[in-house]
This record gives structure tokens, sequence and C-alpha cells, in this order.
């Protein structure tokens, strides 16, 4: 072939290859675009991520867990130095937590100590804390009965009452130290024996810290009525000291504090004082039922001591300050279980519910069947086998034996109240008294209405 046209053939291709270039440079060039991007993108990504890894540190080394905890250090199996307050354990302690949800974060969040120290056993169960709505932390409201129900007097019924205290002197029991209120709910006739006496009424003054808790519930001050289901429970049907505590604590907005101050502790008394003005603006003359019930275990309080025991000289130096008597127990039963207007007729029938005790043998005869037996020893013992309904609250000491009960018979002709105190060590260590008192009051009670 002719070089010219090998020539030609080459000068054929030059628009071809121009062409391919063009393409290969637009190429090279998107490449390369994209690969800067990427470089970028992963510089941006690698910058944010060390900035949240960085912060993620600084709020682990704040806070050791994502919820704040409250802690509260549970029963030691040693003896532990006597303290009013219980031990708040670091965050890395095993013991048990109860959580509470956290508040926003913007604001400073608040003491996890809480308010009110909680018994061992409702951190075992992680029961909630009861809280209080924020508009009701100063309130105080008084019992709605403010007249006391319109008794009349009946020489039937004091003569049943007289056989009672008879019945004491047989065995050799002090009549001194004895009250005793009967009344007959269907008629309102009423006896008593040194009946507006004010005695130390022992765990029956539980009774009545159950009513200022009710009336508060109805009035709005708690947000949820069932937190205090399982300290009510523990303290009307166990008759539980520690329970108690709580509550006393929870409706006074106090608590068991080392020795305060002379003003402080006035501030502080005037606080507890309101469970006396509850009841004392309603009728329930020279009623006292400030002191809490001892011993208290999970506040180390084999006694009073610190500000309960500034109570006591306030005015009286000893340790029965909770001073009741037999006819404003009876009367408070009176208003709760029978009449049903403590409070609100919802509250009394709840009350009353609590107050309800099972006389089936094999429920309280068992000694482990309660480590305080409101049937054994008491009312209800001899009163087994009738068939009654009994609402009752009790309470002993190794220095007083006390009791109010309501008695509804099977046919329901007989209603009746019995409420005796007795703070002597006689009447405490004599384990029969109370049933063989409850066996002549029915006796009698109930063939006075066959009678009838």
């Amino acid at each position: 072939m002719p070089k010219w046209r090998k020539n030609q053939k080459i000068l054929h291709l030059f628009p071809k290859l121009n062409f391919a270039v063009k393409v290969n440079h637009l190429t090279v060039r998107v490449i390369t675009l994209g690969v800067l991007v990427a470089i970028l993108i992963t510089k941006y990504v690698s910058e944010q991520f060390v900035k949240l890894s960085t912060q993620q540190s600084l709020d682990v080394s704040t806070v050791t867990s994502p919820l704040p905890a409250i802690q509260v250090a549970a029963k030691s199996s040693s003896k532990q130095s006597k303290s009013l307050t219980p031990a708040v354990p670091t965050a890395t302690s095993p013991l048990p937590v109860i959580q509470v949800a956290a508040k926003s974060s913007s604001k400073q969040s608040k003491s996890l100590t809480p308010d009110v120290p909680v018994p061992d056993w409702a951190i075992a169960k992680s029961l909630s804390i009861p809280s209080r709505q924020s508009e009701k932390q100063n309130s105080e409201i008084v019992y709605n009965l403010k007249k006391p129900p319109k008794f009349k007097d009946s020489q039937e019924l004091q003569a049943i009452v007289n056989d009672v205290v008879d019945l004491a002197a047989d065995e050799n029991l002090p009549k001194e130290a004895l009250s005793v209120t009967l009344v007959n709910a269907k008629t309102g006739e009423v006896a008593g024996y040194q009946q507006d006496i004010p005695r130390y009424p022992a765990s029956v003054v539980k009774m009545f810290w159950m009513v200022v808790l009710y009336a508060q519930i109805e009035r709005g001050f708690w947000q949820n009525e069932k937190d205090f289901a399982p300290y009510l429970a523990k303290m009307i049907q166990e008759s539980d000291n520690e329970a108690a505590s709580f509550i006393v604590d929870q409706v006074t907005a106090t608590r068991s504090e080392s020795e305060l101050n002379s003003e402080k502790f006035q501030l502080w008394k005037k606080k507890r004082q309101q469970l006396n003005r509850f009841f004392q603006q309603a009728n329930y003359k020279n009623i006292n039922i400030i002191q809490k019930t001892f011993p208290i275990d999970y506040l180390n309080l084999q006694e009073p001591e610190g500000s309960e025991s500034q109570l006591l000289n306030q005015p009286v130096g000893n340790w029965n300050k909770n001073k009741i008597t037999t006819k404003h127990a009876a009367r408070l039963l009176y208003e709760i279980c029978y009449t049903q207007h403590a409070v609100s007729l919802q509250a009394s029938r709840k009350m009353c519910g609590w107050l309800k005790r099972d006389l089936n043998p094999k429920v309280w005869q068992p000694a482990e069947s309660y480590d305080f037996n409101p049937v054994r020893t008491f009312f209800g013992e001899s009163l087994a086998d009738t068939r009654v309904r009994l609402y009752s609250k009790a309470g002993a000491t190794s220095a007083s034996r006390s009791e109010a009960a309501m008695v509804v018979t099977e046919d329901k002709k007989a209603t009746y109240i019995l409420a005796i105190f007795a703070p002597d060590s006689a009447y405490a260590d004599h384990v029969e008294i109370f049933p063989k008192m409850s066996a002549l009051v029915y006796k009698r009670m109930t063939s006075r209405t066959s009678k009838s």
C-alpha cells in the first residue's frame, strides 16, 4: 500500500482518539472529585464521633446509672450504732435501690435522699414512696364530725360494765388502772367505768392515725392512694410499728430527728401536733396521739430518742405520752364502722375493712400466724365459735393491754362496741382477762336482745 494511504488512514483515526482522551479526562475528574468529597465526609464524621465520645465520657464520670436512685441501707446483720437516719450507700453498693424518674436535665437535681426513711421490708418489695401534692405541702385539715354522737346512759349496760370490773377484781387485777366503755350501737345506749380518764392506748392509737390519713387522701393531699395500702395493711392488721412510724411521718411531714435546738423543735413539734388538732377541734377533748409506738427497728430506735424524746418532756416526762379515753375509742369506731360517717362513706368502708378480723381458728391459732396476734389473748379469742363479725384494733406492751372492737352477731340483732384500756403490767401479763371480759359482755348483750 502506498505510504500516503497509510497516512490518510491514521489521520482518520485522530477524531476518535481525541474523543476518547476527552472522556478519560472527564472520568478522572469525576473520580477525583468523589474521592475528595469522601475524604471530607469521613473527616467530618470522625470529628463528630470524637466530640460525642468525649461528652459521653464526661456524662459517665458524673452519673453512675441511667436514672437517679434513692438508696436506703437494708438492715445489717451485725449490730450497728443507733442512728435516726438510715445510712445512704454509694452508687456501687449492692443494696436495694428505689428508682425515681429523672426530671429535666436543665434543672439542677435535688437530693436523692428520701424525705422520710423507708422500712427495710418496703425496700425489699420495691414499694413506691407516696407523693404529696405540691399545693398541699403545708395544708392541714380537721375531722369532719365536729359533734360527738348523742349517746344516752343505760342502767342495763351499766350493770354489764360493773360485772366486767368485778371480774377484774376477782382476778386480783387493779381496778384503778382500768377503763371501760360499752355502747349499744343500735339504740345509742352507753355505759362506762372511768371512761373519761385519758390513758395510754398502746397500738389502738393506730386507728386514729389511719383516720387522719384517709381524711388527707379524701381532700386530695396525695397523688396515689394505693401507695399507702401496704403500710395500712401492716399498721392495722399486723400492728406494725415501722409502718405506723412511716405513716405518721408522711401525714405530719416530719421525721424522727436527732435532738433539735429550741427553735427547730418548736416548728417540728407544731407539725406533729396536727394529729391532735385534727381530733381536738371535733370535740375529742384531752386527746394526745403525737408519740410514735416503739420499738422502730428501721430507725434503730428501741425507745424514744432525739426529737421523739424531746416530745416526752413537753409536757409529760414519761414513755406513755399518748393519751386517749375509752370513750374516744368507742366513739371513733362507732363513726367508722356503724354510722360510716368518719371522713366519708367510702373512706369509712375502707377503714372498717382494714379493721375486720378473721376469727377462723385455722387463721389465728397457729403460733406463727402473726408477729402480733390481734385475736389471741384479746376479745376475739372467746368469740371464735360465735360466728360474729369482729372489727377491732388491739395493742399490748409489757405494761399495758388495750382494745376497741365492734361486734355484730350473726343474726344482726346485736351490734355493740366495747373499749377497754388497762395500762398496767398485771393486765399485760394476764393473757386470759380480755377474752373473759369479752365472753361476759357477749353473753349478756345477746341474751338482752333475745328478750326484747
